[in-house]
C-alpha cells in the first residue's frame, strides 16, 4: 500500500533566485496528501537554506553528494517516489492551488489516462503573464497530443502528473539531454499508454535566459529534435515495433531537417541568427544557389501550361476561413469583379466559412497543399505561368509563398502588397524583396510610419519609403443611428480569433471578476474562442462560435453595448470599425491604430497595453463598472462611435483606390 497519494517530485541546482515561490506554490495546494520530494543536485547557492527554512513535514529534502545532472537526479528521484502518483515541478515555476487536487481528481476518475498534464502560462524573468503556449493550448485529448507529438512537443514538463508504476517502468533516458521529458511522451506514445491534458491553466511556466528549456534552444533547436526522434527512433526499431506513427516522426525528422538548413543558409547569407522565424528561414533557403536552378528549371513548365488568366489579376492570400484579414482581402477581391480575376489560397484555412465572400465570378484556387509542399517546384511553375501574360498584375497579404515568389517573375510584372499589422512578422520576411514592390498598402497611419522606419532602420534607398500607401478599410455602415435598447443586463461581445495575440483568456477573466463584483452583464465570445479561455471562467461567458453569415453578426452588433478588444497587437481591427458602426463601444488596448480612431470616455475607451495583465483585466472591469452606473453616458458613447464610423469608415473610395492602384499603370 502507498503511504501517500502523491509525491511532488522537484529537482533543484542553483534555483535560488524562484526556489521560494515554486516551494509556496505546492506547500499552498488545496490537495494536502503529498510528500514534496526535493533533491538538491549539488547547488552552490542559498538553495539549500531556502529549502531548510520551511517547517513541513511534507518536505523531504535529499542531497546528491556531486552534481548528477537533471536525467539521473530525476531517475533517483523515481527510485525514492512513495506515492501512487508522481507531480513533477520545477523550481522556476509556480503551481495553481487546485493543480494537485484536479489531476488527482481526473486520474481517480479515468483509469485509461495514465499521464495527465494540463495548460501553462508564460512567465517572464520579473513574473509577469507572457500569454499561452499555442501548441500547448490546442492538445488535449490522447489523439490531439499523439497526432502533434511527431512533430513536436506540446506538453510541459513540470505540469504532468503521472502514475508511479508507469514512471518506474519507463523512467527518463540518459541519452536525451535536455529532451528527457519529450523522449518520455514519444516512447509512451509508441506503446499506446495514454495522454491527456486539462483544459485550463494549472502551471505559471517560467521562461528566463538560465531555463534548460532557453539554453538548450539557443543555436539550432532543430538539431536536438532531430537528435532527440533519431535516438528514440533507433530505440524502437531495434525492438522491432516499426508502426505508421512512427513513420509520421521520420517524416517530420525530414521536416527538420529541410528547417535547419534553411536556418544555416539564412545564417551565411544575412550573418544574423534568426530563431524561431521559420519564415526567415524560407526566405534564406529561396535564394540558395541549388532552390535557384530547380525554381528556374521548374518556370518552363508554368510557362506551357495550357490554361490562361484572362485577366492577368492574380491574388495571394493565405487562408479563405473566418476572420478580420480573409473579410478585407475578399472586399478587395470584390472591387474586381468584373475582371474576373484568379485568387490562390496558399496555407490550410482552418474553414471555408469566408470562401463564398471572395465571390463567385473570380476563379479561386485553393491549392495550399501543392503550393506549400511542392516548394521550390510551385514557386518556379507560378513565376512561369505569370511571367507569360501580358501586363499581369500580382497583389499579396500575409502570404510567404507570395514574397517567395517575387523574386522571380519578370521585371514587368506589377507587384503590389498589403500590410494590416506591423509586428505579425510579414514585415520581416517580406523586407528582402521590398524594393521589387511597386506599391506597399498599409490600412492605417501607424503601419505607414512603421513601415517608413523599417526602411530607415535597414538603409533602404528612400523611394521605397515614397511607395507606402494609405487605404483605409470600410465596412457597411447603416445610413442612419439606431437608439440602444436600455437592457437590464449590459451586453459585452468579443469578436475574433482565439489566436494568442488576442489574449482571450483575458477577456475570461474579466467575465469571471465582472461576476465576482456582482456587475450586471452578459459576455458574448464570437469566433473559435472556447479553448482560449481558462476552464475556471467559461462559466461566465457565452460562446456563439464563428459566424460567417454578416446578417447574424450585425443582429448581434446591433444588441450589443461593449467591444472588448485585449490584443497585444493589432492592425486597426475590423471589428472595431463594424462595432462603432453599429453603435457598439469598444474598450481596447491601445495597440496599432487603434488610439487614431478612439478617444477615450468619447466614443471608446482605451487601456494601456504596457501594464501587466491583472491590471488590464481590473482596468477593463472599472470601465465595465461605470458604464452600468452610467447608462446615460454609454449611450452618448455609442452614438459618437457611431458617428466617427460614418465618417471615417464607408467605403466610398476604397474600391476606386485599389482599382486605380492595381490597373492604372
Amino acid at each position: 500500500m502507498k503511504t501517500t497519494k502523491v509525491t511532488v517530485l522537484m529537482p533543484v541546482y542553483n534555483g535560488e533566485r524562484y526556489l521560494r515561490e515554486a516551494i509556496e506554490s505546492i506547500l499552498n495546494q488545496t490537495f494536502p496528501d503529498f510528500e514534496f520530494l526535493i533533491i538538491n543536485d549539488g547547488s552552490t547557492d542559498h538553495s539549500v537554506e531556502i529549502i531548510a527554512s520551511y517547517n513541513d513535514p511534507r518536505i523531504k529534502l535529499i542531497h546528491n553528494e556531486i552534481n548528477l545532472g537533471l536525467i539521473s537526479t530525476l531517475n533517483r528521484g523515481i527510485d525514492l517516489a512513495k506515492g501512487e502518483y508522481i507531480a513533477r515541478m520545477d523550481c522556476d515555476d509556480v503551481s495553481l492551488p487546485e493543480r494537485l487536487e484536479k489531476q488527482v481528481t481526473y486520474l481517480d476518475e479515468n483509469s485509461a489516462c495514465t499521464v495527465i498534464a494540463a495548460n501553462v502560462i508564460f512567465l517572464d524573468e520579473q513574473g509577469i503573464s507572457r500569454g499561452i503556449w499555442e501548441d500547448d493550448a490546442k492538445t488535449h485529448t490522447y489523439e490531439e497530443i499523439r497526432n502533434f507529438l511527431p512533430k513536436a512537443n506540446c506538453i510541459a514538463h513540470p505540469s504532468i502528473m503521472i502514475r508511479e508504476e508507469t514512471l518506474k517502468k519507463y523512467r527518463y533516458n540518459p541519452l536525451q539531454n535536455a529532451s528527457e521529458d519529450y523522449d518520455l511522451w514519444l516512447r509512451l506514445c509508441v506503446d499506446g499508454v495514454k495522454i491527456e491534458k486539462i483544459t485550463e491553466p494549472l502551471l505559471k511556466y517560467r521562461i528566463h535566459p538560465l531555463s534548460i528549456t532557453s539554453k538548450s534552444n539557443l543555436n539550432f533547436p532543430e538539431l536536438k529534435q532531430i537528435r532527440t526522434k533519431l535516438t528514440f527512433a533507433w530505440n524502437v526499431i531495434k525492438h522491432g515495433l516499426v508502426t505508421i506513427w512512427l513513420l509520421k516522426v521520420f517524416l517530420h525528422i525530414f521536416r527538420d531537417i529541410y528547417y535547419l538548413i534553411a536556418k544555416k543558409a539564412l545564417h551565411s547569407i544575412f550573418k544574423v541568427n534568426w530563431h524561431n522565424n521559420r519564415d526567415l528561414f524560407a526566405v534564406a533557403l529561396n535564394n540558395s544557389p541549388f532552390f535557384k536552378i530547380i525554381i528556374n528549371i521548374s518556370k518552363i513548365i508554368g510557362f506551357v501550361f495550357p490554361v490562361r488568366n484572362n485577366s492577368s489579376l492574380f491574388f495571394f492570400f493565405p487562408f479563405c476561413h473566418v476572420g478580420g484579414a480573409e473579410k478585407v482581402h475578399a472586399s478587395i477581391v470584390g472591387c474586381f469583379a468584373e475582371e474576373r480575376p484568379w485568387v490562390f489560397f496558399t496555407k490550410k484555412s482552418a474553414n471555408h466559412g469566408f470562401l463564398s465572400l471572395f465571390g463567385e465570378r473570380a476563379r479561386l484556387c485553393n491549392m495550399w497543399f501543392l503550393l506549400k509542399y511542392g516548394y521550390p517546384v510551385s514557386i518556379g511553375v507560378m513565376a512561369g505561368f505569370i511571367n507569360r501574360h501580358k501586363h499581369p498584375v500580382v497583389f499579396g497579404s500575409n502570404s510567404l509563398f507570395y514574397y517567395l515568389l517575387l523574386p522571380y517573375l519578370k521585371p514587368e510584372v506589377r507587384c503590389i502588397d498589403l500590410i494590416h499589422a506591423f509586428g505579425g512578422g510579414s514585415e520581416d520576411f517580406s523586407l528582402p524583396v521590398a524594393a521589387r514592390l511597386h506599391a506597399r498598402v498599409a490600412i492605417n497611419g501607424k503601419t505607414v510610419d512603421d513601415l517608413k522606419g523599417q526602411y530607415l532602420k535597414h538603409g533602404g534607398p528612400p523611394f521605397l519609403a515614397e511607395r507606402v500607401l494609405l487605404i483605409e478599410n470600410y465596412v457597411a455602415v447603416p445610413e442612419r443611428y439606431v437608439e440602444k435598447v436600455q437592457q437590464t443586463l449590459l451586453k459585452i461581445l468579443y469578436v475574433g480569433r482565439g489566436s494568442e495575440e488576442k489574449r482571450v483568456h483575458l477577456v475570461g477573466r474579466i467575465a469571471a471578476l465582472c461576476c465576482q463584483r456582482g456587475l450586471p452583464v452578459e459576455v458574448l465570445l464570437v469566433g473559435d474562442t472556447a479553448h482560449a479561455v481558462d476552464e475556471a471562467d467559461r462559466p461566465y461567458c457565452d460562446f456563439l462560435g464563428e459566424i460567417a453569415d454578416q446578417g447574424h453578426l450585425n443582429r448581434i452588433y446591433d444588441d450589443a453595448d461593449l467591444l472588448l478588444l485585449t490584443s497585444d497587437r493589432e492592425g486597426f481591427p475590423m471589428v472595431i470599425m463594424e462595432g462603432m458602426a453599429h453603435g457598439v463601444v469598444p474598450v481596447s488596448t491601445d495597440v496599432g491604430g487603434i488610439p487614431l480612431h478612439l478617444t477615450s470616455g468619447c466614443n471608446g475607451w482605451l487601456v494601456r497595453n504596457n501594464l501587466g495583465e491583472e491590471q488590464i483585466v481590473a482596468e477593463m472591469c472599472w470601465i465595465i463598472e461605470r458604464m452600468c452606473l452610467d447608462r446615460e453616458l454609454l449611450s452618448t458613447m455609442s452614438r459618437s462611435a457611431y458617428d466617427h464610423a460614418r465618417m471615417h469608415f464607408s467605403g466610398e473610395k476604397f474600391c476606386s483606390a485599389y482599382r486605380s492602384l492595381l490597373l492604372d499603370s
